[in-house]
Order: structure tokens, then sequence, then C-alpha cells
């Protein structure tokens, strides 16, 4: 049976209870790995500047600047499965999402992905997509 590793788990106590309590329960169903959870806002503003998020961390603070993190950023375990990176073979982080939702509609926690911003299920509208990202709604 999957179980989060040190690194982490290292990662997922900077998240809220509610993250946490999601990541624990979607690990049994599918293996994957916490990438972050807090960020500090020279991390966001770094990762802003790359591109990988919309939010400059200084006029718009991202979920990942509160403590603890209002969101947090996974990816499935293992990065290459046979022979397939997964960066470059999206399809498992629609698997993982479908089990994050699916965990956090069975606790009715609120909780939105990077993969479909308005909550539509209609994949194919987003103008921006950061498949790793899932982050908590209302309070």
């Amino acid at each position: 049976m999957p179980s989060l590793g040190p690194a982490s788990m290292a990662n997922l106590v900077t998240c809220d209870e509610k993250i946490q309590v999601i990541c624990k329960e979607a690990i049994h169903v599918m293996d994957f790995s916490v990438l972050e959870g807090f960020r500090t806002t020279d991390k966001q503003e770094e990762y802003f500047k790359q591109g990988k998020s919309k939010l400059d961390g200084v006029t718009v603070k991202s979920k990942h600047q509160s403590r603890p993190s209002r969101a947090v950023d996974i990816m499935p375990y293992p990065a290459i499965l046979g022979g397939v990176n997964v960066w470059e073979d999206t399809r498992r982080f629609y698997m993982l999402a479908g089990v994050m939702m699916a965990v956090s509609h069975n606790l009715s926690i609120l909780l939105r992905w990077g993969g479909d911003w308005d909550s539509d299920q209609n994949f194919t509208e987003q103008s921006f997509n950061d498949l790793p990202h899932f982050e908590l709604m209302g309070k």
C-alpha cells in the first residue's frame, strides 16, 4: 500500500489540516509525492517570473503563502512510469485530480484543482494549467 515518504510528509505538515486529511486518504487510492505546501514570498515571485504562477506573491498572494498553507502541489509517483516522464504525459495528473476531488467531496471539503479553475469539469477551456495544484475553497 502506498504511503507518503519523509519529504512528502515534511511538505504536507505545512498545509492546512483539511489538506492533510485529504492527502492522507487519497494516498490509499493512488501513490503521489507532495512537492510543496507553504511557499515564501521569494519562491512565489520566482515561480511568477518563470511563468509557473499567475500570482506574483506581493501584490496578489498565493494560497501557498498562508500559514498553514491553503494550497498543496502534488504529483503522481513515480515520476517515470513505463519509461514515460509524468511531466510529458499528463494523464496521470488527471487521474490523481479525480482521486483528490472524490476524496474531498466524500469529506465535504471544498477543493479546487489547477487543471479546472472554474470547477466545471471542462478541462479544454483553461487558459493556465497548474496540474499539481490543489487549494481549499471558502473558509
